[in-house]
């Protein structure tokens, strides 16, 4: 994966209608936009709206995603809506003193909950929501160990299938646990690691059903972070047994400019919503200009 000299990479956030398939583009109306501010912020001209995920509760659509200011670390914000056209103003809904991002959502006998990815302490963590959805609280540590990123959770034939990615000589690995409980241990799948490589092994949104078919968004990641995103169609899901085949390669290539890595739908209001994000590129003059001095301070101590 080619890192960009001097380049600042930034994520908006966009959600569209349609009424056909999920995978048709050309159908997919704009409804909203939720995009990183260009403006100079502590130093750093950085801002990120990114992984969005959508859940309908109490006949309100939600849209829970992760939200960065410059080099602070990401926390979980939310809006909603009853009809598309009129938001709420976005809030905080869950903080820690270590970064947050990709706030999968799940709905379960249980009660309502949300795996945030928290890939820098090393596990993964369940938090539960109380009844509006703006207060979550940690229930329990799922897996602990690895580098787990952009986790989340299929339930399938009564059981759970928890997806999530660690990284092994720079290439993505996709793992798959399982579980009979929510609350019990997860054993990983026979098959896992499932694939392996920057453009098929990170999910890039939850896996979903659609017209009868399992699907899991994949992220491609060969040249640049967000580059694109596959969408793999899951033959096979059991406690034995794992296949999959590509759908759609490069999906969000032919939406937007840069490429973007997430994809989430949802049914709403008898149509069909879906979350996605955009990679955006600005020129990074603090990288260019603290490359600069450390050059000039190399020259003098020669």
């Amino acid at each position: 994966m080619k890192k960009l000299k001097f380049i600042q990479q930034t994520f908006s956030v966009h959600l569209f209608e349609t009424n056909d398939s999920p995978f048709v583009l050309s159908s997919w109306k704009l409804i909203k936009s939720i995009k990183a501010d260009s403006s100079f912020i502590k130093n750093n001209p950085v801002e990120i709206v990114a992984d969005p995920f959508l859940f309908v509760h109490d006949e309100c659509l939600y849209v829970f995603y992760e939200k960065q200011i410059s080099i602070n670390n990401g926390v979980i914000e939310m809006v909603k809506t009853e009809d598309t056209i009129n938001w709420t103003k976005p809030i905080t809904i869950l903080k820690r003193n270590t970064h947050l991002s990709y706030p999968f959502v799940f709905k379960d006998s249980n009660g309502i909950f949300m795996i945030p990815e928290t890939s820098i302490n090393k596990n993964i963590q369940l938090y539960k929501a109380n009844q509006n959805l703006s207060e979550w609280c940690f229930e329990k540590e799922i897996l602990k160990g690895d580098v787990y990123t952009d986790s989340s959770i299929f339930f399938y034939d009564n059981v759970y299938y928890l997806f999530t990615t660690t990284k092994q000589n720079k290439d993505y690995q996709l793992h798959l646990f399982f579980s009979e409980n929510l609350y019990g241990e997860f054993e990983e799948h026979p098959k896992s690691p499932v694939t392996t490589g920057n453009s098929v092994g990170r999910c890039g949104g939850a896996i979903f059903e659609f017209e009868n078919q399992l699907y899991r968004p994949a992220q491609v990641c060969e040249n640049y972070y967000g580059e694109s995103l596959s969408i793999f169609n899951i033959k096979i899901l059991s406690t034995k047994d794992y296949q999959e085949e590509i759908k759609i390669d490069r999906l969000l290539t032919k939406q937007f400019k840069n490429g973007g890595h997430h994809f989430n739908i949802a049914k709403f209001n008898n149509k069909l919503i879906i979350a996605s994000d955009a990679v955006n590129f600005t020129f990074n003059f603090f990288a260019f200009y603290d490359r600069v001095v450390k050059y000039i301070k190399k020259v003098i101590k020669r």
